[in-house]
């Protein structure tokens, strides 16, 4: 039986050793990225340290940002003095930086500029090997994936904090917006449309006075009907501003009167289903807003076809759905216009303040379909 000669086999134990080194580095670096992906930012930073320590047998460490400490693994003692530690832009080993330190790591954090931001220092309190250079790699492989869920996970914090300051805006705006539409409702209501009504009511006295001749009465007939008219105007931009039955009677009676403008044109209208149960002010505004825009972009966009609204009020949720059979759209397209998109917008806009969804399905021939689903009671508050 032929044996295996002495240096091959030590040749194959420092293969196996080798595959073991990779393994383990392969291994760090798989399962530290993974966990870090499930960690908030103030946790993550812990488990790096923890998980490099374990790695290259240090006794502790700790994560800096700036001059800040921000995460320790170890003695408290051993975090103390690394901390005082000042740490370069690049990854390097320390001989007895400390006293008590014998060896230390600096594993330095990039931002996505390149700049340094911070760093991880790994600290020993005996003597022992220092790390060979592809461990020391594999380390500042960890210390860049945990730069970069650090990053991320700022960037997403202070998107979400735009994002609140956005909506805030978005719902003072539209407040804003409702308020002045009342005012100017109401000053219309008490001001113009008072006005007219004397006039109209002055010419019809005019019109039924008995030494009025025959030339005067057919001449005084147009500006009649022109008085009549500019009432009738006057009043449907009041109703549009601020509908009256709105506040009065609520949703259901309003988006009614709403769809008065399609049943003049002759189409065809059906409720499905129509709740008049009363909802808080905010739900019953944009609720309106969002059944007079769809309604606009019916009359505006098409000529036939019969339209149906769905107003239920069921459970915790109140929502309003408008169908027509017009021609239909594609979504992409319309919402990358100026005019099709601002509409959609600001109807998904307004769900989305007060917490609830948006929907709009439509396809060229074969209609459109707009849905708005808003809580019907605030989170700290009983359904009305």
């Amino acid at each position: 039986m032929q044996q295996t000669p002495p240096d091959s086999v030590l040749a194959l134990r420092a293969d196996y050793r080798q595959a073991q080194s990779r393994a383990a580095r392969l291994r760090l670096l798989v399962e530290s990225g993974r966990l870090l992906n499930t960690l908030p930012a103030a946790e993550s930073g812990a488990l790096a340290l923890q998980r490099a320590c374990s790695f290259c047998a240090m006794d502790g460490g700790v994560l800096l940002q700036g001059t800040t400490l921000c995460a320790g693994f170890g003695p408290s003692a051993l975090q103390e003095q690394l901390a005082t530690l000042s740490w370069q832009d690049a990854a390097h080993v320390l001989e007895a930086p400390l006293q008590q330190v014998p060896l230390a790591l600096c594993l330095p954090l990039y931002a996505t500029s390149g700049e340094p931001f911070g760093a991880m220092l790994l600290g020993n309190a005996s003597v022992m090997p220092h790390p060979d250079a592809e461990d020391l790699e594999a380390l500042q492989l960890l210390a860049t994936l945990l730069a970069a869920h650090l990053q991320n996970s700022q960037l997403l914090k202070a998107l979400s904090v735009r994002e609140r300051t956005m909506s805030e805006l978005v719902h003072r705006q539209m407040t804003a917006q409702e308020d002045e539409r009342a005012r100017v409702a109401y000053d219309l209501h008490d001001g113009l449309a008072q006005t007219l009504a004397g006039l109209h009511q002055r010419l019809q006295g005019f019109a039924q006075h008995r030494d009025l001749n025959a030339e005067l009465h057919t001449a005084l007939a147009p500006i009649l009907q022109l008085a009549q008219r500019s009432m009738g105007e006057t009043r449907q931009a009041i109703s549009g501003l601020r509908p009256t039955l709105l506040d009065d009677f609520g949703l259901a009676p309003a988006l009614d009167r709403e769809l008065d403008r399609l049943r003049s044109q002759g189409r065809r209208v059906q409720w499905r289903h129509r709740d008049t149960q009363r909802l808080r002010p905010a739900v019953e505004i944009a609720l309106f807003r969002i059944g007079q825009e769809a309604i606009n972009n019916i009359c505006k966009h098409t000529t036939s076809g019969a339209v149906s609204l769905d107003l239920s009020l069921d459970g915790e949720t109140a929502q309003l759905c408008v169908e027509d059979r017009g021609p239909g759209f594609i979504i992409s397209a319309q919402a990358a216009s100026r005019e099709g998109g601002i509409g959609l917008v600001a109807m998904r806009e307004r769900c989305l303040l007060l917490d609830g969804q948006f929907t709009c399905h439509s396809q060229p021939g074969q209609g459109t379909r707009l849905c708005a689903s808003i809580p019907r009671a605030l989170p700290t508050e009983e359904p009305v």
